[in-house]
């Protein structure tokens, strides 16, 4: 009895590589097409998430953002605040929540390049079905194809990686050179955000040339015709185009329209410095006299003494307790209620120069001194919220840094609309008290001249004398102030919006590949139109309105989605609308234009076929 011996499997490593090797070049030069299309949507959205990734640092709470802005002059809290947040604080907590934002917009334009990539490798493998499948007839193994498409996806993927890395880094070093701030110093870790987008843009990119294979339709060589392609990807893409675009446009609009407030004029200088003095009584001399001096010589229209970020609407979080009378809360009729509320020190000019309107009692004076009783102004939702009966006017509180010294109210104001980087962090209640007797170390001096007077005079040497402090005193035109905080919303409008025209390039480029197997796939059905007489504007007009129902699909996407999206970011940036209607109509044009220029070659090409080779097609 004889046995078979073992076939020698020396050497067929090496054959099954050249096979694949050669089956790759094949594919590769055959499909160039689809092939240049994967690199350049794989580049794109690359490059959309290394424009952010670089920015980024992973923090213990998440992910966080090395964009810092110039720190107001309070930066730091007097340790009589308890439980406080400076001015600046909230700043620094709205740029990170905005770069949160966009680093999801980011991952966003990664997922559809991903889908993208998934979709047109489908696409890719079920036209190659007739040549895989003669393949398999004569006996390649399907070792050899897989082997065969991870070459083609490796090579796909360096050209995707060198493409869009290189793409990516340039933006991010743009937009790090225009961002209105400083970044802080990058460590390791910040590398780690880069890296894994890197590595993601690769993996996906493998994994899509190798599971399109993996889940290839396994058929008969007399019956190897491509499926029919879902357009609802190209849909969802389109969608989240239209999301990202619209809230571009909301914030650089809304920059713009914040960059000159209404209501008020915005001409004055703004002086900010402070006292050195640690005693609070010798400093609110200094503050005392200083107010006495620029107003003695009549050379000023506004003169107003305020704490630091007032001038911008900003102040400093803190618990407030109010003598309510019987209020209820919680179900139960309380004396006394402590709530979170904007506290700012003011002289008797601040709400003259932000716009405010008095509603009751009396503002802040020059008579509130140190040695004064202590006196406060609540504003409108403080006064109905928390005081018996909306009436607040000879009730008392205590202000945030002196728990221990009641203030009366003797004046109720305007609730504050800031539209200032960090106002929407504020909470609803604000309560103001006199610059005199709560002298801040951090003061922000604010001088309008009067009419006929040029502004930008030679700094006042009691200026320089009585708030020069240790940091000597900075000085900004108040225009100046006011565009140094929209600049950041408007950084960030413009990365939104690199975000959204990089999803809505991989929506097209998609579109004309999926467009050109839909409509091979339809190829039958079309054929027998032209045979029946249809003519060639029939048959593209049939074309560009199935593209043209991707489109409204994406609008119908993008209005579900989009109102969570804009609502989001108006809890961030007072003042965004989160629905503009005439600006979503104008993209909405814009996504089915850009739908049907999707479709417009392949309907091009299937108007000129012949009905006998639209018949003879694959897909009929």
């Amino acid at each position: 009895m004889t046995t078979e011996s073992p076939r020698p499997t020396a050497g067929r490593t090496p054959r099954i590589a050249a096979a694949a090797w050669a089956t790759a070049a094949w594919g590769l030069r055959a499909y160039r097409g689809t092939a240049a299309v994967l690199v350049a949507i794989g580049a794109v959205a690359l490059a959309a998430a290394l424009a952010v990734a670089p920015l980024a640092r992973l923090e213990d709470g998440g992910l966080g953002s090395r964009l810092t802005l110039t720190a107001l002059r309070g930066d730091a809290i007097d340790p009589a605040w308890a439980l406080a947040r400076s001015p600046a604080a909230l700043q620094s907590d709205a740029v990170r929540l905005l770069f949160q934002a966009l680093a999801g917009a980011a991952l966003a334009a990664v997922g559809v390049g991903a889908l993208g990539i998934a979709l047109l490798f489908a696409a890719r493998t079920s036209e190659r079905v007739p040549e895989l499948t003669l393949r398999r007839a004569v006996g390649a193994p399907r070792r050899t194809l897989l082997v065969a498409a991870l070459l083609e996806g490796g090579a796909i993927a360096l050209a995707t990686l060198l493409a869009g890395g290189l793409a990516g880094l340039v933006l991010a070093r743009s937009a790090a050179r225009a961002w209105p701030g400083t970044l802080a110093l990058a460590g390791a870790a910040d590398v780690l955000p880069s890296v894994l987008v890197t590595s993601m843009a690769a993996l996906v990119v493998l994994g899509g040339a190798v599971l399109a294979l993996v889940f290839a339709p396994r058929r008969r060589l007399v019956d190897a015709a491509p499926r029919q392609v879902s357009l609802v990807v190209p849909t969802l893409q389109l969608g989240a185009a239209l999301v990202l675009l619209s809230a571009s446009a909301l914030m650089i609009r809304h920059a713009q329209a914040a960059r000159y407030p209404a209501g008020r004029p915005i001409d004055g200088e703004v002086y900010s410095g402070g006292a050195a003095a640690a005693d609070p009584a010798v400093r609110s001399a200094r503050y005392a006299e200083l107010l006495e001096r620029l107003r003695a010589g009549a050379a000023y229209d506004t003169v107003s003494l305020t704490g630091d970020g007032a001038a911008i609407g900003l102040g400093t979080v803190a618990v407030v307790t109010t003598d309510c009378g019987l209020c209820p809360l919680g179900g139960l009729l309380v004396p006394w209620h402590a709530v979170a509320a904007t506290h700012q020190v003011v002289s008797a000019d601040t709400f003259q120069s932000l716009g405010m309107r008095l509603l009751a009692g009396r503002a802040i004076t020059d008579a509130d001194r140190w040695d004064a009783p202590r006196v406060a102004v609540v504003s409108r939702s403080l006064a109905a919220r928390h005081f018996q009966d909306g009436d607040a006017i000879g009730r008392r509180l205590l202000f945030g840094d002196d728990p221990r010294t009641w203030h009366t109210v003797v004046g109720i104001v305007e609730d504050p609309q800031p539209t200032a980087l960090g106002g929407a962090l504020l909470p609803p209640f604000a309560v103001y008290a006199s610059v005199l007797q709560h002298p801040s170390p951090a003061v922000e001096l604010m001088l309008r001249p009067r009419a006929g007077r040029p502004a930008g005079r030679a700094l006042e040497p009691a200026v320089s004398r009585l708030l020069g402090g240790t940091g000597g005193v900075a000085h900004l035109s108040e225009a100046a102030l006011h565009s140094a905080q929209v600049a950041p919303v408007a950084w960030f409008g413009r990365l939104f919006a690199a975000e959204g025209w990089a999803v809505l390039l991989v929506a097209l480029l998609a579109m004309v590949v999926q467009m050109r197997v839909w409509v091979r796939s339809q190829s039958h059905e079309l054929g027998l139109r032209r045979a029946l007489g249809a003519g060639a504007g029939q048959v593209i007009a049939l074309v560009l309105g199935r593209a043209a129902l991707v489109g409204l699909g994406g609008v119908a996407v993008g209005v579900v989605v989009g109102p969570a999206v804009w609502s989001a970011l108006s809890t961030i940036v007072r003042g965004l609308p989160a629905w503009d209607f005439g600006l979503l109509a104008r993209f909405a044009v814009l996504l089915v234009a850009t739908s049907a220029a999707g479709a417009l070659v392949p309907a091009w090409r299937a108007a000129r076929t012949r009905p006998a080779a639209l018949l003879a097609e694959p897909g009929g």
